[in-house]
């Protein structure tokens, strides 16, 4: 198993990474939540070749990584540039950038800043805006039974957002859209894998759910779409939450190939593991050649 390691960027931050594989190409994965750490991704590390060096890592603010003081300093874009930094500490000459969920986030304002390092850019169950995270929410919502909307509205109104109660009724709202197809609970997903001050920072400050409040708020990736013109792949499950989104993504951006996994949905990398990572392997192969 890879042993977590930590390295020095600008500015004296280190990152915490776990990597396998040589190179010359480098996969550099960034996980999503945003907060959680990288071990629920570790299967993407039997990428790994003689030829591929896959890197994972931890955010700002999550697991070992250096961590600003102030939550404001959680924004996508500030972690574009932690992207880049890493490139550069790295010593990356050929970049192949994997986004998982909120990770795309950060992938597709990386593309936008920063496309001439890009050799291929991958997003995997991710959005373009946060109005699209607004849509997802509103969709699984609505397929939930009345009797569990009513009484989410409920706690809401009181703003028990803390309370077992809710965060089980999210789950129920939740589950068939983001693990429908896994029958054991991933120790990797548990709260001692997330970061709570990265996720409200960025995500909801109340802990409401269903609110975009936090720094993501009024962030619009599909801006960039057009001016994409890197080889592209965009990864998503049949009854993934951003199915949509990932839809509009694959469509407006020029060289995106779309792949659904039919028997997934938001975690298909665990869902279908060996399709999943087929689907990146073909892709990687294309672009590389090796």
């Amino acid at each position: 198993m890879a042993r977590p390691r930590r390295i020095g960027t600008a500015g004296r931050r280190t990152f915490e990474y776990i990597a396998r594989g040589r190179g010359p190409a480098t996969l550099l994965v960034h996980p999503g939540g945003p907060g959680l750490d990288y071990l629920y991704l570790r299967p993407l590390l039997k990428l790994a070749n003689s030829h591929l060096r896959v890197i994972l890592f931890n955010p700002r603010g999550v697991g070992g990584s250096w961590a600003p003081r102030r939550t404001s300093d959680y924004t996508v874009r500030n972690m574009a540039e932690d992207v880049e930094a890493l490139r550069r500490a790295f010593r990356i000459e050929e970049l192949h950038l994997l986004g998982f969920s909120a990770g795309g986030f950060v992938a597709l304002e990386y593309a936008r800043r920063y496309q001439s390092r890009l050799r291929s850019l991958l997003l995997c169950a991710t959005a373009g805006s946060a109005d699209e995270i607004r849509a997802a929410n509103r969709t699984m919502r609505l397929a939930a039974p009345e009797t569990v909307r009513r009484r989410l509205n409920e706690l809401e109104r009181r703003r028990e957002f803390s309370s077992p109660e809710y965060a089980d009724l999210v789950d129920r709202v939740m589950a068939p859209f983001s693990r429908r197809f896994l029958t054991r609970p991933v120790p990797e997903l548990s709260e001692r894998h997330v970061h709570p001050g990265v996720y409200r920072a960025m995500m909801t400050r109340t802990g409401n759910e269903f609110v975009v409040d936090g720094t993501l708020a009024h962030w619009d990736g599909r801006k960039y779409y057009s001016k994409i013109d890197v080889p592209t792949l965009v990864l998503v499950g049949r009854y993934d939450f951003f199915l949509e989104a990932s839809h509009e993504m694959a469509d407006r951006i020029p060289p995106a190939h779309l792949r659904v996994l039919p028997r997934s949905s938001h975690l298909a990398h665990l869902e279908q593991p060996r399709e999943f990572l087929n689907t990146i392997r073909e892709f990687l192969l294309d672009v590389t050649g090796d």
